[in-house]
C-alpha cells in the first residue's frame, strides 16, 4: 500500500552516450533492430515508471507494463516500496549495454531511496531487457529491484530512535526526561458507546462528541487517538476507563518535565506527530514518531531529537531468517538545550500561583543580564504561554516609564501635582482607582507612591506626542523580543489625540504589553539599562536594548519603588526585603462588562518581576500576595 509522502524525485538522468544514436527523423525512438538502442531505452522507460511509482500516491502499473510479467511485478515493486516505506526514489540507467545474443541485453541500474524516517539508502541492481516478439520488455525480476531478492526473499527494516536529549535549567540540571506514555483512544467505527465518550470527557478533558465523529468517520480498523497522556495517569483511569467498549491505548515514551505543569508553557509539550509538527522535525522524522507541539520541545525538535538508526536486512522467503544485512545507519543522539531558567525559583513561581483561583502570570528575570529565571502561568494546567504572548493594558505598572518621561521634561521627584478625584482632557473624563481618595497637591512622588491617575494626567501637556513611545524604548517596550519561542514586546503607539496620550500615560488607552515586557521595565530600573530577554544562550540575542536611562532618572525610579513598598500601595511587601515595586490596576472589558485586571512589577537584588491576575481586584490586594509568597522561598 503507498503511503504519502512530500517529496517527488523526478528522474531526469539520460541512457549512455554510447546508445543514444538514432536514426535520421525518426523523431528520437530507438531502432528496434538495433538490440543496445532499444533495449536502454526500455531500461530508461522502466526507471523513470519506478520513480513514479515509488512517488507520493504513486502506482506500480506503468513500470510493471513494461515488464514481460505485468501483474506478478506490478505487487512485488509495490511491496518493496511498503517494506522500505520510501518516500522516493532515483533510479539512473548507467554504465554499457551489454548483449548476450540480439534478444537479451543487461544495464545496471543505479539506485537512491529515501526512506522515510531514516534517510538515503543506495544501491545498484541489473535489468535485463529481453526481447518479446516484436518488442523489448524488462524482466520481471526481483533481482531488478534488488539484488539477491529473487523469486520470495524480501527486504525488512527496522528503525531505531536514539533518547530524546533534555532541557536543562542555567545550572545544566536536566528539567525535562524520558517517560512512559499512554496514548488513549478508540476504536473506528461504533464500538465505543455513549457512556465511553462522556467517560473521555469526564476524566480526561476531551470533547466526547467530537472524539465520536472523528471515530465514526475513520476507515474501518484504525486506532483513533484522543489524548497522550503519562503511564502513571492512565494507571489511575485504567480500572474504570480500560474496560469501557472501545477504548485502546498505545504504550511509549516522551520527554516530559518532572510534572504536568512545571514550566509548561516554556519547555512546550509532546504529542504524536501530525502534518504541521512533522514538517517541523524535519526529514528523518515519522508520523509514529513523539515530536513537540509546542514551547521549546518545538523550537529545538531537530536538535533534542538527533536523528535516527535503521537496519535494512535481506530475508529468506520462506525460513524468515535474515541472510545478511543491506543497509545500516546509525542514528546520531540528540544536544541538550541549556536554558536560562532556575529550576529553585521555577518551582517558587509555581508555588505561589498554585492557590490562586483567577488565571495568573510570574515571570522573573536577571536584571543586570536580560535571562529569564521562571515562568509560571496558572493556576490551571496550561500550554498558553500568557506570560510571554498576553496583550494586556499594563495599567498603572506603566507609571514608571511615565515617571521617565515626565522627569525627562523638566519635572523634578518634588515637582507639585494635583491629585484630584477625576480630571477632564478633551470630555473624557478620568478617576482613579476606587480605594484612592484625592489629596490634593503633592510631590510626584507621592502621586507614583499612591498611584494617583489624575495627578499623572494632569500633566499630559508637557510631553511630546511620541514623548511616550520615545521613553518606552528607553525600556525596551515596542521592539521585536526575537526570543525561541513566541514572546511579546509590548506596543505604545504615538496618540492621535489628548484623550489617547492622556490614557497611554495610565497604562491604558492603546499600550499593550506582556509580563515579560513589564518584567523588563523593572529590570531597567533596577540596572539602569534595558536588556534583551534571553531564554535560551547562545539563540538569542543578548546584550542592551537601548542606551541607560539618564542617571538621575534611574535613581529617581528607584526611589520611587523602594517607597511605595515602604509607604505606599506596594506596603505588603514591606518585610520581604529590600524590594523595590509599583502596583497596577487596567481597566478591560470582557465579555462586554469592565473588569479589572491586577500588576504588580518590582526588583529585589538582581532579580525583576512582574505578576499579572486577571480579574483581581488591584495590582496590591490581587498579584502583592503572590509575589510575597515567591519572595519567601528565594534570598
Amino acid at each position: 500500500m503507498k503511503r504519502t509522502a512530500a517529496v517527488v524525485c523526478v528522474s531526469s538522468l539520460l541512457i549512455t552516450a554510447g546508445c543514444s544514436d538514432s536514426k535520421s527523423g525518426d523523431g528520437g525512438k530507438a531502432d528496434p533492430d538495433n538490440e543496445k538502442q532499444a533495449s536502454a531505452q526500455v531500461v530508461k522507460q522502466f526507471a523513470d515508471a519506478w520513480v513514479k511509482a515509488w512517488a507520493p500516491d504513486g502506482k506500480p502499473t506503468e513500470a510493471a507494463a513494461l515488464t514481460d510479467n505485468p501483474t506478478a511485478f506490478g505487487k512485488r515493486l509495490d511491496d518493496v516500496d511498503s517494506a522500505l516505506v520510501a518516500s522516493s526514489v532515483k533510479v539512473t540507467p548507467q554504465g554499457e549495454v551489454n548483449c548476450s545474443d540480439d534478444a537479451t541485453c543487461t544495464q545496471e541500474l543505479a539506485v537512491e531511496a529515501e526512506l522515510r524516517g531514516i534517510g538515503a539508502m543506495k544501491w545498484t541492481s541489473t535489468a535485463t531487457a529481453v526481447k518479446v516478439a516484436d518488442a523489448w520488455k524488462v524482466k520481471a525480476a526481483g533481482d531488478t529491484i534488488y539484488p539477491g531478492l529473487g523469486e520470495a526473499n524480501y527486504l525488512k527494516r527496522t528503525r531505531n530512535l536514539p533518547a530524546r536529549a533534555s532541557i536543562q535549567d542555567r545550572h545544566g540540571v536536566a528539567l525535562t526526561s524520558n517517560k512512559p506514555i499512554v496514548i488513549v483512544g478508540v476504536a473506528s467505527g461504533t464500538a465505543a458507546t455513549a457512556a465511553t465518550y462522556a467517560a473521555f470527557t469526564k476524566n480526561l478533558d476531551v470533547d466526547g462528541a467530537k472524539l465520536a465523529k472523528r471515530a465514526k468517520a475513520a476507515p474501518a480498523g484504525q486506532f483513533v487517538d484522543a489524548i497522550t497522556i503519562r503511564a502513571e495517569q492512565w494507571a489511575k483511569l485504567r480500572p474504570t476507563m480500560g474496560k469501557l467498549p472501545g477504548v485502546l491505548t498505545m504504550g511509549g515514551t516522551a520527554s516530559l518535565a518532572a510534572t504536568p505543569t512545571f514550566a509548561r508553557s516554556v519547555l512546550g509539550t509532546m504529542k504524536q506527530a501530525n502534518e504541521d509538527t512533522l514538517k517541523n522535525a524535519g526529514p528523518t522524522a515519522s508520523a509514529q514518531d513523539q515530536v513537540g507541539v509546542n514551547g521549546l520541545q518545538y523550537a529545538f525538535q531537530q536538535q533534542l531529537a538527533g536523528t535516527p538508526g535503521g537496519i535494512v536486512s535481506l530475508r529468506d522467503g520462506k525460513t524468515k531468517l535474515t541472510i545478511k544485512e543491506v543497509f545500516t545507519q546509525k542514528g546520531t543522539p540528540g544536544k541538550p538545550v541549556k536554558t536560562t531558567l532556575d529550576t529553585k525559583m521555577q518551582q517558587a513561581a509555581e508555588a505561589a500561583l498554585a492557590t490562586q483561583q483567577l488565571p495568573a502570570s510570574l515571570v522573573a528575570v536577571q536584571a543586570s543580564t536580560g535571562q529569564i529565571l521562571a515562568v509560571a502561568n496558572g493556576p490551571d494546567v496550561t500550554s498558553y504561554n500568557r506570560a510571554f504572548q498576553g496583550h494586556y493594558a499594563p495599567g498603572s505598572t506603566f507609571k514608571t516609564v511615565t515617571s521617565a518621561a515626565l522627569l525627562g521634561s523638566g519635572l523634578t521627584t518634588n515637582s507639585s501635582v494635583p491629585c484630584t478625584d477625576t480630571i477632564n482632557v478633551f470630555g473624557k473624563t478620568f478617576k482613579n482607582y476606587d480605594a484612592l481618595a484625592a489629596y490634593g497637591a503633592g510631590p510626584m512622588q507621592k502621586a507614583f507612591n499612591q498611584s494617583c491617575n489624575t495627578a499623572f494626567i494632569s500633566q499630559h501637556g508637557r510631553l511630546p506626542k511620541d514623548g511616550m513611545t520615545k521613553t518606552a524604548a528607553m525600556f525596551g517596550i515596542g521592539r521585536e523580543l526575537n526570543l525561541s519561542i513566541p514572546a511579546y514586546g509590548g506596543e505604545v503607539p504615538a496618540p492621535k489625540d489628548d484623550v489617547e496620550e492622556a490614557a497611554s500615560m495610565i497604562g491604558q488607552g492603546t499600550v499593550t504589553a506582556s509580563p515579560l515586557a513589564i518584567a523588563l521595565v523593572g529590570a531597567t530600573i533596577d540596572h539602569g539599562t534595558a536588556m534583551k530577554p534571553v531564554l535560551v544562550p547562545g539563540k538569542d540575542a543578548a546584550g542592551t536594548a537601548a542606551a541607560p536611562l539618564p542617571a538621575a532618572t534611574a535613581a529617581a525610579l528607584r526611589t520611587f519603588m523602594r517607597t511605595t513598598v515602604t509607604g505606599g500601595t506596594a506596603k505588603l511587601l514591606a518585610q520581604s526585603g529590600t524590594v523595590g515595586a509599583k502596583t497596577g490596576t487596567a481597566e478591560v472589558v470582557k465579555d462586554g462588562k469592565v473588569v479589572t485586571n491586577g500588576w504588580m512589577v518590582g526588583y529585589r537584588g538582581d532579580v525583576a518581576f512582574a505578576v499579572i491576575v486577571e480579574g483581581g481586584e488591584s495590582g496590591g490586594k490581587a498579584a502583592g500576595p503572590i509575589l510575597k509568597n515567591f519572595l519567601s522561598k528565594f534570598k
